[in-house]
């Protein structure tokens, strides 16, 4: 969502949705952000959710950012069991779609110790 805000044009438009279809076969909850700002370059949509990495379209427009936020997203549903993906096009916008499944996250157990 900060995201669809910072890299939206003054007067642009952003929509948020969920929903959650009981009778869908894969039973999760889907998250949609769709804005009409400055699209994700073709040439680089591989490397949206790595870190650090900043599209050359906004690091341009000199827009604040640090390039961990779609990286933490999608550590985040991953871990969770869910999916995040995306569609976009330069200069119309982008939607970023999360599937989470219905059964949240997994409890994790057991001890990790730093040495």
């Amino acid at each position: 969502v900060s995201n669809a805000i910072k890299y939206t044009p003054k007067n642009g438009k952003i929509n948020i949705s969920a929903e959650y279809d009981p009778d869908d076969s894969k039973n999760a909850f889907q998250i949609k952000v769709t804005d009409n700002g400055y699209g994700i370059p073709k040439s680089q949509r591989n490397k949206i959710f790595t870190k650090l990495f900043r599209a050359d379209n906004v690091r341009a427009m000199d827009a604040e950012g640090t390039g961990l936020g779609l990286y933490i997203v999608k550590s985040i549903i991953d871990e969770a069991g869910g999916d995040v993906s995306f569609e976009s096009v330069e200069n119309k916008g982008t939607t970023f779609t999360i599937t989470l499944p219905k059964s949240g996250m997994k409890q994790k157990s057991g001890n990790k110790t730093i040495e």
